[in-house]
């Protein structure tokens, strides 16, 4: 375990918001914040399952430990599908802040296209929230397995959203999860998704790569890796940011919110002026709107 002085956190954002942006890269620059609360210890490297024969890998981003049980919530990243780790510099820095706030943060790796395609990606993801309400990782974090969130950029924001939108009924147990942030989703990755603006060709392929097809025309997963298709009075409230003019056309994440309104899921969409694309949406209003979300759905921080 590496012990993190407050220091860390701002290295981090400013090696983070050098860094360029390309497509759904994970590289994605993160505007600083003002302030932070709180000592930070970072494991490395934690198993949290495995799969064709290969370890699946995380960074836990802890507070200080309390008396009282942490919500956790569990990173996943973007970066096109096919690039992009646990140590991504924007990632591990959101990690750090959101540990820095108190709540149990995971940074998670998953299996890469093209050499993996859905639902690979986000069979990850649910065995990653499966895995953090074992008694042994209950007791070993801190956390409360009754308050997990997800937090997802770009591609990770489409596998957020997809496992919030899986299954029915109960956000505390199995692979239901209590909230989910997603920053830049594609929602409907049908051929009725197209209509939803008009994707870039490096869309399409990047889509066409995840879903394991050379036709999004002619691709039998298509609906079903579509997050719009799963959504259910039971599923998690919602935080939504997107760019008005950015990667991802706006009017998916806006018929995401509307099918989530529609059978009363709270859902706040935030959409701002501008390409700005994932992690590049993190302003300060924004950051502190997703803290307050994040509190107001997993409940106290500390």
């Amino acid at each position: 375990m590496i012990t993190r002085a407050s220091a860390l956190l701002s290295v981090a954002l400013a090696t983070a918001a050098m860094l360029g942006l390309s497509g759904c890269s994970s590289a994605e620059p993160v505007a600083p914040r003002d302030e932070r609360t709180g000592d930070v210890s970072v494991q490395e490297d934690v198993v949290y399952g495995s799969a064709d024969n290969e370890e699946l890998l995380l960074n836990a981003c802890l507070p200080a430990r309390s008396d009282e049980p942490t919500a956790a919530v569990f990173l996943v990243h973007g970066g096109s599908f096919d690039t992009g780790d646990r140590d991504s510099e924007g990632m591990m820095a959101l990690c750090n802040e959101l540990a820095g706030q108190g709540f149990a943060a995971f940074n998670m790796d998953y299996r890469l296209a093209p050499a993996y395609t859905y639902p690979a990606q986000v069979d990850d993801v649910s065995t990653a929230v499966r895995w953090a309400r074992q008694a042994e990782q209950v007791s070993r974090f801190g956390i409360d397995p009754d308050r997990i969130g997800l937090f997802g950029s770009s591609a990770g924001a489409i596998m957020a959203a997809t496992v919030g939108t899986r299954g029915e009924g109960d956000l505390t147990a199995g692979t239901r999860v209590a909230a989910v942030v997603a920053l830049s989703p594609a929602v409907d990755l049908t051929t009725e998704g197209l209509a939803l603006g008009t994707p870039s060709t490096e869309a399409q392929t990047i889509i066409s790569q995840y879903l394991g097809c050379n036709d999004v025309a002619d691709c039998p997963v298509a609906k079903d890796a579509s997050p719009l298709y799963g959504v259910d009075a039971s599923d998690p409230p919602f935080y939504i940011a997107a760019g008005d003019a950015e990667f991802v056309p706006v009017a998916q994440a806006e018929a995401l919110q509307s099918a989530l309104k529609a059978v009363g899921v709270p859902v706040t969409l935030n959409v701002q002026a501008g390409s700005k694309h994932a992690l590049q949406l993190l302003d300060s209003k924004t950051r502190l709107g997703i803290l307050d979300f994040l509190r107001d759905t997993l409940g106290p921080a500390d």
